[in-house]
């Protein structure tokens, strides 16, 4: 009896040990695909306990702005889970902030976030990898909710760290 206890007690501890993928490098940096594509890219941040992170600045593909061009749209993955040591996957939201200079007026209540989607992200090597994203905003959304009106859309982009000179 004590022996089954003792092997059910190490067993509960060693899966969830075993379970957890841990990433090839940090991958900490910005990202994009400057060599044939600008305007976008992402930044990618790994903490120590390898949570993560991502925020994808694009354009919304929403009707232009008066001046004809496209506003900046920032898609956010704040966290994911390791797939395996070169990929990750997690949800995807637009939210609003505040003004810089009005960092006072941020509370939770006036923050909207609305999940939209997913990303993730598989890294060839230290340098190189894709980005796969799916968005699909949630319907009934408010006028003055941050996905309201998003089209869905969806796609897939090699990404290489910026370098810089």
């Amino acid at each position: 009896m004590t022996r089954k206890l003792t092997a059910a007690f190490l067993l509960a501890f060693a899966l969830p040990a075993a379970a957890q993928v841990v990433p090839a490098t940090n991958y900490t940096d910005l990202w994009d695909n400057s060599a044939t594509e600008s305007g976008w890219g992402v930044t990618f941040v790994q903490h120590a306990s390898n949570q993560v992170q991502a925020i994808w600045f694009t354009y919304d593909p929403r009707q232009p702005d008066g001046s004809g061009h496209f506003k900046p749209l920032w898609i956010v993955m704040p966290g994911g889970t390791w797939t395996s040591p070169t990929s990750i996957t997690g949800d995807a939201y637009v939210t609003l902030g505040t003004p810089f200079g009005q960092p006072w007026a941020y509370t939770l209540a006036t923050l909207p976030v609305t999940k939209v989607g997913t990303f993730t992200f598989t890294f060839s090597d230290a340098n190189h990898g894709s980005f796969l994203y799916t968005i699909i905003p949630p319907g009934n959304l408010a006028p003055t909710d941050p996905a309201f009106g998003l089209p869905a859309f969806a796609g897939t982009r090699p990404i290489s760290r910026n370098a810089f000179p």
